[in-house]
């Protein structure tokens, strides 16, 4: 049996010399596996490359079948339902891309459909994809406003009065506890990303250093409410690629 959906590749496995094991998220399926037989071609290093969007058409097959990925439905056809030349060109984009695949795969585990996640992500592609400046400073918007999608994400309260973001209570607070609240830069910064629009965030100022403790601070963030501590291998490449 044949279905058809759009996918977002998230990372990929190499089972065999002519197939991998593609890691996605479906727009109708959610977390979800295939098995793509590629053979040798060099090409399907760029269609399967990070944050790819496909238009896929898979068989469902039997975990009996003895052969190489048994029981994951087959890739028959994919094609580029949009093409993110940038991401596989731009050696920044590119390390954005595996973090955020990275970070997606490890926070994004459910199976049902969620259309409005999906779109999220989509629309996170295309906008890093297209940005011109500012690229130093998507990641940290992407990671708080996948804090939306995940369901803990920051209230932004900020003011003189409440200038102190108490990550327990997702939310700004008058009263500075050192073990629970950022940093008066980092509760500004935080501030500064949620309320600054994509195609404005070339307006950020920040250091190299104050950018990589705070998506430091936001992965604990998303951590301490996901009750799952997180470690991201892709963190060294953007913290050397953004000092």
């Amino acid at each position: 049996m044949l279905s058809s959906c759009k996918i977002i590749v998230l990372h990929t496995i190499k089972h065999s010399d002519n197939g991998v094991v593609v890691n996605a998220y479906s727009d109708s399926h959610g977390r979800c596996a295939y098995y793509y037989f590629a053979g040798k071609r060099v090409s399907r290093s760029n269609l399967l490359a990070p944050l790819s969007i496909l238009n896929i058409t898979a068989r469902q097959r039997h975990a009996n079948t003895g052969s190489s990925g048994a029981g994951l439905p087959i890739i028959c056809e994919a094609s580029e339902a949009y093409g993110a030349t940038s991401l596989k060109t731009d050696v920044r984009k590119s390390a954005i891309a595996i973090y955020m695949c990275e970070l997606l795969t490890k926070c994004v585990r459910e199976v049902e459909n969620n259309p409005q996640l999906f779109n999220f992500i989509t629309h996170s592609v295309m906008v890093l994809d297209s940005m011109e400046s500012g690229v130093e400073n998507f990641h940290l918007h992407f990671t708080a406003s996948l804090c939306k999608a995940l369901g803990y994400m920051p209230t932004d309260n900020y003011s003189a009065a409440e200038p102190y973001f108490n990550f327990v209570n997702a939310r700004f607070v008058g009263d500075y506890l050192s073990n629970f609240c950022y940093s008066p830069i980092e509760s500004q910064l935080l501030h500064n990303i949620l309320s600054t629009p994509l195609e404005r965030l070339h307006t950020i100022e920040c250091s190299g250093r104050e950018r990589n403790l705070f998506i430091q601070k936001l992965i604990e963030y998303i951590s301490y409410h996901s009750s799952y501590k997180m470690e991201l291998k892709s963190l060294p490449v953007l913290r050397e690629l953004f000092a």
